[in-house]
């Protein structure tokens, strides 16, 4: 039997996002293609830390989506669920070597302090009485907290497609698209599919088919360790983060002075992940090994043991980022039937329950939660929504 080409949803974009929409929409009784230029979680899914963490996101309002999702990405872990075995619950810790970096420590408390986050700050020690062993004498503080999670991108990118039971196509590359007569014809590499609806959560492949909207890659260096840990290797728990990466992340104050941001991450394979600088352009083809020296340099200050592992790759993760900071997800009040998902910027793994959930209410006329109308792709009076 030849293979459809109409469809009550397309999602173009098989990554983490595009993935939990596809479930939902099933869900739903949505009949549902997800194509891909290149395959599943190609892109930032498969090059992601893995971290659901609250304490990252700027306060306020990414700060509040994010606590929703981490509650919401613990409901489907559980028995049945489509997230179990991929999501787990694991402490979380943050450190101060600077005095920007204390004041920071100090901003991130009273965030937890405010009622309706999941993620609650457990301990406020020196470095000396930190639940992790180990630290080097360049770190003043620890923040653990207590609520946040993990799941590895790739295996929950497979775990919502598997379980939609959608059609899957890649690699298809999406070329163009119109949304004459109430439906969405999509100009593919393998022909032409018709949808009632069309979902683009293709990350920075949406740049190209949305030029109004100001998407851009930044590129983050990541270190990989072997396996194999030396004997009395600190044992971490979870995620090690600096408050460096905190401000980087959070807010429009120069780092200038600070170490470079770090995070260690703890893999489910004995592994560590380290990274993330976070550079304006760049591409998954190169590294940039001046900002990989300096990462390993504030890695190595913080917890000294890890010069003994051996590094076994370094790599560059690529980005979708909107110039305002803040993801861009909602249907064009010029194209109803045409939703966008981007600009997460690293924060797609955290946020995407979420976002498939909240995307497929408002595919099938259902209230959305109120703080996702400030992500909505018409803030940029975007008018260019259709491509012949």
């Amino acid at each position: 039997m030849a293979p459809s080409t109409s469809y009550d949803l397309i999602i173009v974009g098989g990554g983490i996002v595009g993935a939990s929409v596809a479930w939902h929409a099933t869900q739903a009784g949505l009949r549902t293609l997800v194509i891909d230029a290149t395959g599943p979680a190609a892109g930032a899914s498969g090059a992601s830390d893995g971290a659901v963490a609250v304490a990252t996101k700027k306060p306020g309002l990414m700060a509040a989506l994010a606590g929703e999702s981490l509650r919401y990405a613990i409901a489907l872990s559980g028995v049945g669920g489509v997230l179990n075995g991929c999501f787990h619950r694991r402490p979380s810790f943050l450190f101060a070597t600077h005095p920007l970096e204390l004041a920071a420590l100090d901003r991130l408390a009273r965030m937890l302090a405010e009622p309706g986050l999941p993620v609650t700050l457990k301990a406020d020690t020196g470095a000396r009485q930190a639940a992790v062993s180990g630290l080097g004498d360049a770190v003043l503080r620890v923040l653990e907290l207590d609520g946040e999670g993990h799941m590895t991108g790739y295996d929950a990118t497979l775990a919502f497609l598997r379980a939609s039971g959608a059609d899957l196509r890649w690699p298809c590359r999406l070329d163009g698209f119109d949304t004459r007569n109430g439906r969405v014809d999509l100009h593919t590499s393998r022909g032409v599919l018709t949808a009632a609806r069309l979902v683009i959560a293709n990350g920075l492949g949406a740049a190209a088919l949305l030029p109004d909207l100001p998407i851009s890659p930044r590129s983050g260096q990541l270190v990989i360790t072997e396996r194999a840990a030396p004997m009395g290797f600190p044992h971490l728990a979870g995620a090690l983060t600096s408050a460096a990466y905190l401000l980087d992340k959070t807010t429009a104050q120069p780092t200038t002075g600070l170490p470079a941001p770090v995070v260690i991450d703890p893999l489910t394979t004995g592994q560590l992940l380290i990274g993330s600088s976070r550079e304006d352009g760049g591409n998954s083809q190169s590294t940039d090994f001046a900002a990989v020296r300096r990462i390993l340099h504030s890695a190595v200050a913080c917890l000294p043991a890890l010069s003994q592992r051996r590094i076994i790759r370094v790599f560059a993760g690529v980005r979708a980022a909107c110039g305002d900071g803040i993801p861009i997800v909602g249907a064009f009040s010029s194209a109803p039937n045409v939703t966008v998902a981007t600009g997460f910027e690293g924060d797609g793994i955290c946020l995407a329950p979420l976002i498939g959930r909240e995307v497929v209410r408002g595919l099938s006329g259902q209230a959305v939660l109120p703080g996702l109308a400030a992500l909505s792709p018409d803030r940029f009076n975007s008018k260019q929504v259709s491509i012949r």
